[in-house]
């Protein structure tokens, strides 16, 4: 795959050096994938019939990507020194009334001084998995393949439908000891439809499926005395504490995977009573059932957990003077409760271990929600090309739980703010195009940290890890300022194909922090090839 991307490399900067001769004198197609996808709801909603809404007969893009990091301003599971690198095509193409579109990506990611959690994402997994010492903190490495399709097809003038699948997998692993490979599979696949009821009305609703599993391997290699322990964290680093050996959540003796089954539907209100105005709606509503272990009689299955989410996007866009204007509100909340099973492990008169199960006990109720308003401005627009394109927007983010290892609990609710803005700008001449996008954004938060307490005298027996908690509450809450600056540059050739290649550099600068460094940079490279 890397040599790959250094082929690609090669052949665009050639194409920038050697081609000029190559140029048309016919008028230039500059249309803006991103403008594309972005300026028209139907496209990035769920239901794939959206795609019948596409403003263009076909347009694609290739590119390769470069992405460095460095700063300790950083969530305790995050690198303060890291790179990657990928690939990434994605396509729109009508052929006659069917519509498709189509993704792929390849990245590859590698971090430093990475400790923390041993789970790839504990802000989705039902309870986290934390390594006790920092001593332990080592290179992590990540390989992610990425693959998407949909289309859409009438059925009638005024009834379309929509058919798209989503698959991600993912090989995440630490190198030093203790050591864990986790393997993550993703699949996503929705069925929806469309109908036109009249001139100022379109109706969508579609079925979602989503199966995932993160399964996850513990080693240490070598002969060693040192005792490496985790903290089993129900949530807010409030837990138990369980020490690496041959049986265990992070026994070496099998595998254990999180396991998730993800049902919903969602409906889709698209009203124009004006040529020029729409108003779109998305609402949506998920049911998540899954647990964490085997399902089998002689395996043990430690957790399930349960979930509901809801989501709406409602979404003003108005034309005018070769303009498009967007006000979009979004809300999003997951309602999750996770249990700990009750178990015993018996061994038959044959010698066959079995494992039966006398009750489950509540270990954790988390709600996780995120609310925001963005504006979106695409000035100037000339074939699907805005000369501005300028963004402001606010988001609130929370996280209401609390915890229990009976008859202790711990409580904990965080609220982040983010305000953002950006502008850029589209200069063309002749057959060149330069961009340039200037951007910024401050946040802070509040909330309280933990508070803990017990609904029964006894003796303490469960296990913290405070010093995470302080960093990742810090990191939420504390107030920080950001800036990026964006170049690129773009050349036309015939046939209306055009090569690019960018830079763009963010920097964050966080205050009055204790248990977190006060800083964050980031500078990442692309060229890319667009048909």
């Amino acid at each position: 795959m890397i040599r790959k991307i250094y082929i690609t490399w090669v052949l665009l900067i050639g194409g920038v050096l050697f081609a000029p001769g190559l140029m048309a004198q016919e008028q230039i197609n500059w249309t803006d994938f991103d403008y594309v996808k972005n300026s028209n709801n139907w496209l990035s909603s769920e239901n794939a019939a959206g795609l019948d809404k596409l403003s263009t007969e076909k347009i694609s893009f290739i590119s390769a990507y470069f992405n460095k990091e460095n700063g300790d301003f950083i969530n305790y599971y995050q690198s303060d020194n890291s790179y990657s690198f990928g690939g990434l095509t994605e396509s729109f193409y009508r052929l006659n009334k069917v519509v498709f579109y189509g993704k792929m990506e390849y990245s590859n990611f590698s971090g430093e001084n990475m400790g923390g959690s041993t789970v790839l994402d504990p802000y989705f997994t039902p309870f986290d998995i934390v390594e006790f010492a920092d001593s332990t903190a080592g290179k992590k490495k990540m390989e992610t393949y990425h693959l998407t399709g949909a289309l859409s097809f009438p059925l009638s003038e005024k009834l379309i439908m929509g058919i798209k699948t989503n698959y991600k997998t993912i090989s995440y692993y630490k190198i030093k000891d203790l050591r864990h490979t986790n393997d993550i599979m993703n699949l996503e696949t929705t069925a929806g439809l469309t109908y036109c009821l009249n001139r100022i009305a379109d109706f969508g609703v579609n079925y979602y499926f989503r199966k995932s599993t993160e399964n996850t391997r513990y080693q240490a290699e070598g002969n060693t005395d040192q005792q490496f322990n985790s903290l089993i964290s129900y949530g807010s680093f409030f837990g138990t504490q369980e020490n690496f050996g041959t049986e265990g959540i992070t026994g070496d003796d099998g595998n254990n995977p999180f396991v998730d089954f993800i049902h919903g539907a969602t409906l889709q209100i698209d009203l124009f009573p004006e040529s020029n105005f729409h108003f779109f709606n998305e609402l949506g509503i998920k049911w998540r059932n899954g647990y964490f272990g085997q399902k089998s009689s002689v395996d043990i299955q430690y957790t399930e957990h349960e979930a509901k989410s809801f989501h709406y996007k409602g979404t003003f866009s108005l034309e005018r003077l070769q303009s498009v204007h967007q006000f979009s509100v979004c809300f999003d909340r997951e309602d999750l409760l996770n249990y700990e099973n009750a178990y015993k492990e018996s061994t038959t008169e044959g010698g066959n271990t079995t494992v039966v199960y006398y009750g489950k006990n509540q270990v954790l109720d988390r709600v996780l929600a995120k609310a925001s308003f963005q504006y979106t401005g695409y000035i100037n627009v000339t074939d699907n090309n805005p000369e501005w394109v300028a963004n402001a927007g606010v988001s609130v983010w929370r996280r209401d739980q609390m915890a229990t290892f009976y008859p202790y609990y711990r409580k904990q609710d965080v609220k982040e703010v983010l305000a953002t803005a950006s502008l850029k700008k589209n200069i063309i001449q002749k057959n060149n195009m330069y961009s340039v996008s200037f951007g910024g954004s401050y946040g802070s938060g509040s909330g309280i940290e933990k508070e803990d307490g017990q609904f029964a005298s006894a003796s303490e027996n469960f296990a913290t890890l405070d010093q995470y908690l302080y960093r990742e509450y810090e990191f939420l809450t504390a107030a920080r300022v950001s800036g990026n600056i964006q170049f690129r540059y773009t050349k036309a050739f015939a046939g209306n194909y055009r090569i690019y290649g960018g830079v763009r550099y963010s920097y964050t600068k966080a205050f009055d922090v204790s248990y977190n460094g006060d800083s964050l940079g980031n500078i990442a490279l692309n060229v890319g090839y667009i048909f």
